[in-house]
């Protein structure tokens, strides 16, 4: 029998602290807690990655490549990333919050792809589900990036054609997201040795979550 491990009694003591009315069982594991200390705490070794790619793939200058992606890549993790799992969480709580159970192999898939954002507390499934929701938001998080990094460095190298400009953005982020998911993975799994990196980004997590949660509460309550 798996034990629930270091991250959930995490999750559930600053649940407590956070909404005293709230029950743990009741609210949820908001996976943005999950991802976002890693690709936060990444954000330097990744600018370096894509723009390392830029300049031996397509030979942009060093640090007119190190400012696009720098610029690129702080608007779409520090700012773009929240605001997309913030959107997607909404929605998951206006249309699809309600827990339906594991009992088939459907309402399984249905709980870590459309209830990815914010997983229902099953708990003694959250040691699978937490690794599979990471990778089925890794697919809106990468489109978000691609997104917003491609007009970013489309402005910063404006003389680069713009197919080049595509093509470097989208190979960046998709060995940028494959490094990032495996470190989300590997701590959501072994929680009890990246403690120390959930328990520093706790307050700026349960921030965005608690306004999710409040939106929510407020949309319902409108």
């Amino acid at each position: 029998m798996r034990k629930r491990g270091v991250l959930n009694s995490v999750f559930a003591a600053l649940l407590v602290v956070l909404w005293p009315t709230q029950v743990f069982a009741n609210a949820g594991l908001p996976m943005v807690a999950v991802y976002l200390p890693p690709a936060w705490l990444g954000l330097i070794p990744i600018i370096a990655i894509e723009a390392a790619l830029g300049v031996w793939r397509f030979g942009v200058p060093p640090r007119r490549a190190f400012l696009a992606q720098a610029v690129a890549n702080c608007l779409s993790t520090l700012v773009g990333l929240p605001l997309t799992w913030m959107v997607l969480a909404l929605i998951e709580m206006f249309f699809f919050g309600s827990a339906i159970g594991l009992n088939s192999p459907v309402r399984r898939v249905y709980a870590v792809t459309v209830q990815s954002p914010w997983l229902i507390p099953y708990e003694r499934d959250l040691w699978w589900m937490i690794p599979a929701s990471a990778i089925v938001l890794t697919v809106p998080f990468y489109a978000m990036s691609v997104l917003v990094e491609y007009r970013v460095v489309r402005r910063l190298v404006p003389d680069l054609p713009q197919p080049v400009v595509r093509s470097w953005v989208v190979r960046a982020n998709v060995v940028s997201y494959v490094m990032l998911l495996v470190v989300v993975i590997a701590a959501s799994v072994r929680s009890e040795a990246f403690t120390w990196m959930f328990s520093a980004f706790a307050p700026i997590s349960w921030l965005i979550s608690g306004v999710v949660f409040w939106l929510a509460r407020l949309g319902v309550g409108g």
